[in-house]
């Protein structure tokens, strides 16, 4: 780590805080209610079933949902108008 920092100094050094991308992915955790989890896992089963797949995995939706969200505004606003009612 001291390393790191000595070269910062140097001239034609970038700043830190720029020069490292993450490549690795970002693990949340999200703890549920008993009833938002069975909604989650009944919607996730029936969307597997109009997908016509075996099985939709948790994680998968909650990607596309986030995706949803940050992507579509009629998602972003739906969203929006939940989190209005909820605190």
């Amino acid at each position: 780590m001291a390393a790191a920092a000595t070269r910062r100094t140097e001239p034609d050094v970038k700043p830190a805080g720029r020069t490292a991308v993450r490549a690795k992915p970002v693990r949340i955790t999200v703890d549920l209610t008993p009833e938002l989890h069975r909604a989650l896992t009944r919607w996730t089963a029936g969307t597997a079933v109009t997908l016509d797949v075996p099985r939709l995995s948790l994680a998968d939706v909650i990607r596309a949902m986030i995706r949803a969200a940050t992507v579509d505004d009629v998602g972003a606003d739906a969203i929006t108008a939940i989190l209005k009612q909820t605190q």
